[in-house]
């Protein structure tokens, strides 16, 4: 059997550098990884206009909206499999004016808040979070798109043309910038802010655009959580039991129907190189009190100070350790108006995942 060749693309994830260096490798599958300079927000905006790869890591927010807003396109004919490699959080770059009067997640309810874009996965499981621990519904607050119409996940989705459903929902155009209008005041807070962005307000061809601002020193902007958010997800795995868990993976459905045996192959190689990542990190890590990426969420955190709360396992794939957490986003996306109809696990994964 001739090997089957896919054009697949990642961000950078060491969780995956085993299958990019081919020390694991699929049967009968040949993988060309192709080079991703911009992360998951470049990559994604690539899948979501020219659905260009066989195999790629796609934003689970974006990619149930895509389910529900296909119609008659010819693109985003999507199969997806639970393989959750990715834990991106909003925590680490959330700031706010501190003339808004938040002190805590828990003073956000009314606020004006900027977001890369509205339907991301990080900004999915940001408003769960402030829903399930502290009873602020998305339609409280004000929300503010920063990527523009015409670059950003949103507008290829459509949510321009068809906003969220009962939210006040604002984009900021291509001469705006989310640490600008903090800086002014003219939002309470960015989930997005990062110190020494280069300046790139006004250029209609950079995705996520600077302003310059400054932020270290800054008597009108702060960081919220100092612990870039450690507390919080401590806190919410403990009482929710859910992981902020952003991006599974797709194949293009006409690979799938060529060769059923494509979703399950994958699923298995992905498991393979996680766990040959992790035996790469504990090599490397002395009693894994050490900062390794691949297996924990915090620089200089301690291996077992994590394990107590997010379990030995940091970063688990399959439906029946993530399954509930998957029906969470759906919940979520329905309660923040972005998918208007309810979906089952056994419509968004191919059949041969299901007991994963």
């Amino acid at each position: 059997m001739m090997a089957l060749k896919l054009k697949i693309a990642f961000s950078d994830n060491p969780r995956i550098d085993p299958l990019r260096d081919g020390t694991v490798k699929p049967q009968n599958i040949e993988l060309d990884f192709a080079p991703i300079a911009d992360g998951g927000g470049g990559l994604f905006q690539r899948n979501l206009t020219y659905d260009e790869f066989d195999v790629s890591e796609m934003s689970i927010s974006e990619s149930l909206l895509a389910i529900e807003r296909r119609g008659n396109r010819a693109i985003w004919d999507w199969v997806k499999i639970p393989v959750f490699l990715s834990r991106g959080h909003v925590w680490g770059s959330l700031y706010v004016n501190t003339a808004a009067g938040i002190d805590t997640l828990a003073d956000f309810k009314g606020k004006r808040i900027a977001t890369p874009d509205y339907d991301m996965t990080a900004a999915l499981w940001f408003r769960i979070t402030l829903k399930d621990l502290y009873g602020i519904d998305p339609k409280d607050n004000i929300w503010y798109n920063g990527r523009t119409k015409e670059l950003s996940h949103g507008g290829a989705l459509g949510l321009d043309k068809q906003p969220p459903v009962g939210i006040e929902h604002h984009w900021l155009t291509v001469d705006q910038s989310m640490d600008i209008m903090l800086d002014r005041g003219e939002i309470d807070a960015s989930t997005a802010i990062r110190p020494g962005d280069p300046v790139t307000v006004g250029d209609p061809n950079v995705i996520d655009r600077h302003g310059g601002t400054q932020i270290e020193g800054n008597p009108r902007i702060k960081k919220l959580l100092p612990d870039n958010g450690k507390g919080v997800i401590y806190e919410y795995r403990t009482k929710t039991g859910f992981f902020h868990t952003n991006h599974h993976v797709i194949i293009q459905r006409k690979i799938v129907e060529e060769n059923p045996w494509v979703p399950m192959e994958l699923f298995k190689a992905f498991q393979r190189s996680k766990l040959e990542a992790y035996e790469r990190a504990d090599k490397q890590m002395s009693g894994r009190s050490q900062s390794d990426s691949t297996i924990l969420y915090f620089e200089a955190n301690d291996f077992a100070d994590q394990a107590a709360v997010l379990g030995q396992d940091p970063y688990p794939i399959g439906l029946q350790k993530m399954g509930k957490n998957v029906e969470r986003a759906i919940q979520g996306s329905m309660e923040q108006g972005l998918l208007t109809k309810q979906l089952k696990l056994e419509d968004v994964y191919h059949h041969t995942t299901l007991d994963t």
